[in-house]
């Protein structure tokens, strides 16, 4: 339609032209049958050219709707092919020139991420030894004000493991490792992560027996989990517990940790997983919160394929649930979800070994 409306003007002038020589062939006594003859062999000639230009173009358009970006995110205009027509050969120069300057760009970008991220592993490496230097010396002198500050050094190594990842959860894919991954043991690994804290505020653990294989890169599950743990501790009641569960469903496996908890006011729960969203619960924190945590724990899910949600109550505790996918690496034996669906795995309160 928009090849018709752009030559409106040649398609009417030629109509018109057409008319006039049928009326002045009639005019001058011609045959009308010779009259019809003239006027196809004119309409012929007219709409020919039309179509074929149609055709032409149309096949360079749709090459360039589908040529979208390449590999990388590059923009290819090289990969167009010839237009044969002047228009077509004008946009091919100004999509070069743009996918050139683009590209530049783009390149230009992702070289300054690169370097950015590479400053802040080697400022994380740096950060860490006066860390565990200063936990070597507090463990040499107990006391009150050793175990306050071993509470701070534990809130700066969570804020530089912040850093770390959040620099890296925009290349996630380039440090992501599949495997089988045994869901209790990356279980495990953050609550020993995560012993002294929970240890010093007094919390009971349940954990259920289970058996969940998931395909996933453990070290990502395991920061997700130790942020779940970390707000678990920093809003905690008076005698706290924090439960872990697992279920399977058809198409998927699900975690659950739960904590009794202060609970999240339900008009702060649409909002916890946004960048920078404290909270009022953050504001009145001992240990302000950065807003950072779920945030990073909803993006790197994204890049894992994974899916977290997040229920509270408030004074009644909060719970988070991550959702693995079913994958084709999974295995029928991996599988006991295949019999009814939503089916819960056998619990029983548990200590976990540190």
């Amino acid at each position: 339609m928009e090849f018709c409306r752009d030559r409106a003007g040649q398609l009417a002038g030629g109509v018109l032209s057409m008319a006039f020589a049928g009326a002045l062939l009639a005019a001058l006594g011609v045959d009308g049958r010779a009259v019809g003859f003239l006027e196809l062999v004119l309409g012929v000639c007219l709409f020919l050219p039309l179509l074929a230009g149609w055709l032409r173009r149309r096949r360079f358009y749709r090459a360039v709707e589908e040529l979208g970006e390449g590999p990388d995110g590059l923009f290819l205009p090289d990969a167009l092919p010839e237009p044969g027509f002047w228009e077509g050969e004008f946009l091919c120069r100004s999509l070069g020139e743009l996918g050139r300057t683009g590209n530049d760009r783009l390149s230009q970008a992702r070289r300054e991420s690169r370097e950015y991220q590479e400053y802040v592993e080697t400022w994380v490496h740096e950060v860490k030894t006066p860390i565990a230097s200063a936990r070597l010396l507090l463990e040499n002198h107990p006391g009150p004000l050793a175990d306050a500050l071993e509470e701070e050094l534990f809130q700066i190594d969570r804020y530089v493991e912040q850093a770390l990842f959040y620099a890296r959860s925009g290349t996630a894919e380039r440090d992501y490792r599949v495997r089988a991954m045994a869901l209790e043991e990356s279980v495990r690994a953050a609550v020993r992560q995560y012993a002294r804290p929970l240890i010093r505020a007094g919390f009971r653990l349940e954990l259920g027996e289970w058996r969940a294989t998931v395909y996933t890169d453990p070290k990502w599950v395991e920061f997700i989990l130790g942020q779940l743990l970390a707000n678990a501790v920093q809003y905690r009641s008076a005698r706290p517990v924090l439960r872990f569960a697992c279920r399977y469903e058809r198409d998927a496996v699900l975690l659950t940790v739960a904590d009794n908890g202060i609970g999240i006011p339900a008009e702060d729960l649409p909002r916890v997983f946004d960048k920078g969203f404290t909270g009022a619960n953050g504001r009145r924190a001992a240990q302000r919160s950065t807003g950072l945590g779920l945030y990073l724990c909803r993006k790197l899910c994204a890049r894992l394929g994974l899916s977290i949600r997040l229920d509270s109550q408030p004074g009644r505790g909060t719970e988070a649930t991550l959702v693995f996918p079913r994958g084709r690496f999974h295995r029928l034996e991996d599988w006991p979800g295949d019999a009814p669906a939503a089916a819960s795995l056998r619990s029983k309160k548990d200590p976990i070994s540190m």
